[in-house]
């Protein structure tokens, strides 16, 4: 960590729960000074599901696109007076919001490549305190154990964000990087029962499934966690909220971003928001009705933003509460007494997260932990084809090592060439392969992995995975990763992190 400045003395949690997420210190690099374009200007590369961020600070909104939050994470921000940081943790699908005036100073956030339960670790770089994204928690440094204020912010549909802030703009395409802006790099990630990407962390109680959609509600007094699929089916649940009665609304027509390679084509998963059930001193009632909802008391006619479009109401606004979307597994992790709308309090009491597999239980290449596909970007003659599966490396008797890299991890730069000359020191008498996981690591394209491997000389076989859950089971918390097998296909040993030439030999001695 001698990257930071941090005072790692003062910390909320063990530092075992840290994880490195491959990139260093603003490897993912934050949007610092952002442009914003008009509503016509977007409306030419967003289709009309795509899911933006919306912010609005009295009446002046904003959407920040999920295909630029993607590869960024944090935007620092001002919008109508306020600063403010809107960030994103893929990995989690939380999109918050949070205001950047603490303690007399304006902290501007970046990444610090760090991950505790899969969620994203920022920092300040006032401070170089370290704060837990899914939270606003500071965990380490000067702040640690002070909480950053969470300002209200939605997920919803490009198309409803024009319909109802048309006077609004968009954080613009125009970052200063490089990115495949509209292009998912964790395709087929927010599948119900896939397993969360490098995920270390308690186990995920099995009220829900670990990657289901919540809505969640933090109060001092209570948390509370309303599944997409109840929202879904009921579209509006009247709820209280410790003493707080809220009313979360449900919609159609919002993609997901973790879905399909375009994130424009990524299945429904709708969107929900909630707000303030009080207003002019009266609780109101919410039903579904028509086009939008309707409250029972006076029977004007809402909508998903909590604006009145008529009846004897037409013209207000109920007070938004601070809400945010999660995987369940995230969530869980962070606040395990989360109160389920629509299930009872024995929800939490087991589990279904796996426990990590150990490695005497790897018995030989028929019978690995997890076999997987691989396409080959170079070295297919040594094998039977382009398309192999992993366990054909083990196919003539020869350990093997095995190094997880992407084509936009800066430390791959340095261990590609190390592992490039043990293979050609070992000749043959090794199997070793490179394999791309940048794609699921949100560090480069096939293409950026290509890239690498070209610019470094690689000549080692590499190519890349068919599907990323064999990463799970194979514990890869990060890139660069390596895994060494003996000739039997047992797991002697996984490495993440920089490594050296002393320390390779070493490992490669064990599996000869």
């Amino acid at each position: 960590m001698d990257e930071f400045t941090t005072d790692f003395s003062q910390h909320t949690i063990p530092y075992t729960e840290v994880l490195s997420g491959g990139p260093p210190k603003d490897g993912i690099p934050p949007i610092d000074a952002p442009a914003y374009v008009s509503i016509a200007e977007a409306d030419e590369w967003l289709a009309d599901a795509e899911p933006v961020v919306v912010v609005a600070i009295d009446g002046v909104a904003r959407a920040y696109p999920a295909q630029i939050l993607m590869w960024h994470e944090i935007v620092n921000d001002s919008l109508n007076g306020q600063d403010l940081s809107v960030t994103y943790c893929p990995l989690c699908n939380t999109a918050i919001a949070f205001d950047r005036n603490f303690d007399g100073k304006v902290l501007d956030f970046g990444t610090t490549g760090r991950l505790r339960f899969s969620n994203l670790i920022m920092y300040d770089r006032q401070t170089e305190t370290w704060w837990q994204q899914a939270t606003g928690e500071g965990i380490a440094g000067e702040y640690a154990g002070q909480e950053l204020t969470a300002i209200p912010a939605f997920l919803i549909a490009w198309e409803q964000f024009k319909q109802d802030y048309p006077g609004g703009d968009v954080l613009s395409k125009e970052t200063g990087f490089p990115r495949d802006y509209g292009v998912n790099p964790y395709v087929g990630y927010d599948t119900d029962f896939n397993d969360p990407f490098l995920y270390d962390g308690p186990p995920t109680p099995d009220a829900l499934a670990p990657m289901a959609r919540v809505l969640t509600i933090d109060r001092a007094d209570e948390t509370v966690a309303f599944p997409y699929d109840l929202l879904e089916t009921e579209r509006v649940v009247n709820e209280q909220v410790g003493d707080a009665p809220v009313v979360v609304f449900w919609q159609p027509g919002t993609a997901s971003a973790l879905d399909r390679s375009a994130i424009a084509e990524g299945k429904d998963v709708g969107s929900a928001t909630a707000y303030s059930r009080e207003l002019d001193g009266r609780t109101l009632t919410f039903e579904a009705g028509g086009d939008g909802f309707r409250d029972i008391e006076t029977g004007s006619l809402w909508n998903n933003l909590g604006e009145a479009l008529d009846g004897e109401l037409a013209g207000q606004s109920l007070e938004p509460v601070v809400s945010i979307n999660h995987f369940w597994f995230s969530w869980a992790a962070f606040r395990p007494q989360t109160r389920i709308v629509g299930q009872g309090p024995e929800a939490l009491s087991e589990s279904t997260q796996s426990e990590p597999v150990p490695a005497a239980d790897y018995v030989g290449p028929d019978d690995l932990a997890q076999d997987f596909t691989m396409t080959l970007y170079q070295g297919a003659d040594e094998f039977s084809g382009e398309t192999i599966p992993f366990s054909e490396m083990f196919a003539d008797g020869r350990p093997v090592v095995a190094m997880f890299f992407a084509g936009l991890c800066p430390i791959c730069r340095t261990d590609l060439p190390l592992l490039q000359d043990a293979y050609d020191q070992a000749d043959g008498a090794v199997g070793m392969v490179a394999i791309d996981i940048g794609p699921y690591t949100n560090l480069g394209s096939e293409a950026d992995g290509q890239a690498m491997l070209a610019d470094l000389d690689i000549s080692m076989p590499a190519g890349a995975m068919g599907e990323p859950t064999a990463l799970v089971t194979y514990r890869v918390l990060g890139t660069p990763a390596f895994l060494f097998f003996n000739a039997q296909g047992e797991l002697m040993r996984s490495w993440v992190g920089v490594v050296n030439q002393e320390q390779l030999a070493e490992f490669m001695d064990e599996i000869r």
